[in-house]
């Protein structure tokens, strides 16, 4: 059975036109950080990568790297352009190793 919703409905619940779509990230490290490293490399991570590329980072970086990354705009979803990057600097650190980047996917159903 499915419900019919209109698109104040739809709007509300982000369904149909207004799906917005994320991805995960996760990675191991190659070593282990003090907690000073760790800062800089998140701190990092979030103003060289996530910010210009207009997105926003849920997550954290402990013993490993997660997280869940989204539009940083209300209402947009992250592009495949924009998660083709992240990866691509998550790669580029020597940090980093088994690094992963989930399919583009509905970021409140996640």
């Amino acid at each position: 059975m499915t419900t019919r919703h209109n698109r104040r409905q739809r709007k509300k619940l982000h369904l149909g036109e207004f799906t917005e779509l994320g991805f995960k990230v996760s990675a191991g490290l190659v070593s282990t950080l003090n907690d000073g490293a760790r800062d800089q490399l998140l701190d990092a991570f979030i103003e060289d990568c996530i910010e210009p590329l207009e997105l926003s980072f849920g997550g954290g970086l402990g013993d490993h790297f997660g997280g869940y990354v989204t539009s940083a705009i209300r209402g947009r979803s992250a592009l495949e352009e924009q998660r083709d990057k992240v990866c691509a600097w998550l790669r580029s650190r020597p940090e980093f190793s088994g690094v992963e980047v989930g399919p583009l996917t509905d970021a409140w159903r996640a």
